[in-house]
């Protein structure tokens, strides 16, 4: 089967907020090549939600290992539900040796994924993974596997990613806010101090305090703080810390609402992390802290961002704990985070 003639195309999404987001761009480029083929996700439960609303996916299978799908007759459920959708082909943008072998056991003609993690056997087109330099941001990671299959004759650079919420969920977040003493105008300011890989992604609690404090005496700004249930209690540090009072919301929303809710603010500041990217993608202003990872291939996308860094001798080093100091995120000062986020303000009034 040549690809112009799939008609109904399986897709292996990535299982990382981050990463899904940094995604869309070669969903957006498949369903372009692919105009009227049904384009199906198969997506853990916790990123399934960002892709709602998404003109390039037709619809979902929600694969959940943990409840529906778990252990061995979970995953064979799932197989067998894969095998009767008699897909056309599989695009596995999950990297992993289990997104091959899923493809494989129910029987899709054509199992497309770069070749790595052991699974190329499984594959009928095994692309090899281009070298970092070769596509720099990971945005254009998911494109090249698109280009270097041939199912796409090419692709433009990538200046934005786009997330839109619907007109139901800001009336929701309008609402929610509403409730919690925050109605009408208001300059919303989001704090996102977590970040789920690791430590060494962390800006300093007692600094996002002082910005919060101050951003709250400059623009008048209320600061709303963001992260997982198991964040809220550097939320609550963070709080402590504040001359103010900050609303948390960490651990109280679905990503949907989470969603809604960045969407309603004027300004994000955050960690390389899941709601960074989302926040770039809702087209809010977002000035994130980097340090132990690569602001090149992981950096928020899109005009109204801006990376806040110090340079030091080991960094980007990747890991998820610094074995010494942090000097990374230590030489970043609540100047250096103020100043760009007062910056941001202006450039986006």
């Amino acid at each position: 089967m040549r690809a112009r003639d799939f008609r109904k195309i399986m897709v292996r999404a990535t299982n990382w907020i981050g990463d899904g987001v940094m995604s869309l761009a070669a969903l957006e480029a498949l369903r372009a090549q692919f105009a009227s083929a049904e384009i199906v996700l198969v997506s853990k439960p916790w990123v399934s939600e960002l892709y709602w609303h998404l003109p390039s996916v037709s619809r979902q299978i929600v694969y959940n290992p943990d409840q529906e799908h778990k252990g061995p007759q979970g995953f064979w459920k799932l197989v067998r539900q894969l095998q009767a959708e008699k897909f056309d082909a599989a695009i596995l943008l999950q990297n992993a040796f289990q997104a091959a072998w899923m493809s494989w056991c129910a029987r899709v003609p054509v199992r497309i994924g770069y070749a790595r993690d052991g699974r190329s056997a499984l594959l009928t087109e095994a692309v090899e993974p281009p070298p970092p330099a070769a596509y720099g941001h990971q945005a254009y990671y998911y494109l090249q596997l698109l280009f270097r299959a041939g199912l796409i004759p090419r692709y433009d650079p990538v200046r934005e990613l786009r997330l839109r919420v619907t007109e139901a969920e800001k009336e929701w977040a309008r609402r929610h806010l509403a409730r919690t003493g925050l109605a009408g105008p208001r300059f919303l300011v989001a704090i996102n101090p977590g970040a789920f890989y690791g430590p060494a992604k962390r800006w300093l609690p007692a600094r996002y305090a002082q910005v919060a404090d101050r951003l709250i005496r400059t623009l008048h700004a209320d600061v709303l703080i963001f992260g997982s249930s198991r964040e809220r209690p550097l939320a609550e540090e963070i709080a402590r810390e504040m001359k103010h009072t900050p609303l948390i919301l960490a651990g109280a929303t679905s990503l949907r609402q989470l969603m809604a809710l960045l969407a309603q603010c004027r300004l994000v500041i955050t960690n390389d992390s899941g709601p960074m990217h989302l926040a770039a993608a809702l087209g809010v202003p977002v000035a994130a802290v980097f340090g132990s990872t690569d602001e090149r291939a992981t950096g928020p996308v899109g005009g109204r961002t801006r990376v806040v860094k110090r340079p030091v001798p080991c960094s980007p080093c990747g890991l998820r704990e610094c074995p010494i100091d942090l000097r990374c995120m230590k030489s970043v000062t609540v100047d250096d985070v103020y100043t760009a986020a007062l910056a941001l303000v202006k450039e986006t009034a």
